[in-house]
């Protein structure tokens, strides 16, 4: 396949940013709602189907989540990421990103963690999946492309 034909095949595939509330539920069951949904969405990513984005907090966030709510083996943790880098686009954040992320904190008033989610979403043009019912309520009044996960299957 030429790169020309290798552009226009991701291209028509669907693009969504995902936080870590999304991510979580991949490897982590227990009291978890949506897990079905999440599971769906990681075999669509898995099958090369679907192109997810998200900014690098959200490895911070899932590190920081199983660290503070389980004691996993470090090779277990290890797989995770090894799995995470190679499924998932993983955004550096530059200026512009972080500029917007500020913008949009203050606009609907969610901490700058949550905005960044939403500021790669917008600067890449494609929805925000999450798992956050009150981010979904404050973004949504401000009309940003944020959909809860129970939402995901009639996304795609």
């Amino acid at each position: 396949m030429d790169l020309t034909e290798f552009i226009i095949k991701e291209d028509i595939k669907r693009k969504f940013v995902l936080d870590a509330s999304v991510v979580i539920k991949w490897y982590y069951f227990e009291n978890e709602l949506d897990l079905e949904i999440a599971d769906y969405i990681h075999e669509k990513v898995m099958a090369d189907e679907i192109i997810i984005a998200s900014p690098d907090l959200m490895v911070y966030e899932v590190l920081n989540f199983f660290i503070f709510k389980l004691k996993i083996p470090y090779k277990k943790i290890a797989d995770m990421l090894s799995e995470l880098n190679d499924i998932i686009f993983i955004i550096n954040t530059d200026i512009s990103i972080q500029k917007k992320a500020f913008e949009i904190s203050r606009k609907i008033k969610k901490p700058i963690y949550d905005s960044l989610y939403l500021a790669l979403s917008q600067s890449l043009d494609c929805p925000l999946i999450t798992a956050d019912n009150k981010l979904k309520l404050e973004a949504g009044k401000e009309n940003y492309p944020v959909f809860l996960l129970q939402e995901f299957k009639n996304l795609y």
